[in-house]
């Protein structure tokens, strides 16, 4: 399969009704365009409500597993890579930047 291929898996302690219905086609289209690919190549999923706590504070946050094939995030990029996803969460969903973690897994080096 050419082409770049993310799958994004997201965990959150914001309530479910807190998310609005056009979340995951919004964060599908913006991923589109900032990995240039086509949004059938891509799969999101969110979990809310989960209990979660950072620096002893249970504040809205989110964790984030990110799996890609692309050359846009390496050693360099990956800081403004997740700067620029957490900027995205924190327009939608109201999260403070520094409450989005994103890690990122390169699967063409995965076995």
């Amino acid at each position: 399969m050419p082409g770049i291929h993310l799958a994004v898996d997201c965990r959150t302690n914001v309530p479910k009704q807190s998310i609005r219905k056009d979340f995951l086609s919004k964060f599908t289209d913006f991923l589109a365009t900032k990995f240039n690919t086509e949004a059938k190549n891509i799969q999101v999923e969110i979990q809310t409500d989960i209990l979660m706590m950072r620096a002893g504070s249970s504040s809205p946050m989110m964790n984030m597993n990110f799996y890609h094939n692309s050359d846009k995030v390496d050693q360099k990029s990956k800081t403004s890579c997740a700067a620029i996803i957490a900027e995205f969460m924190g327009e939608e969903l109201k999260l403070p930047v520094d409450r989005v973690l994103v890690l990122f897994f390169d699967t063409r080096k995965c076995t």
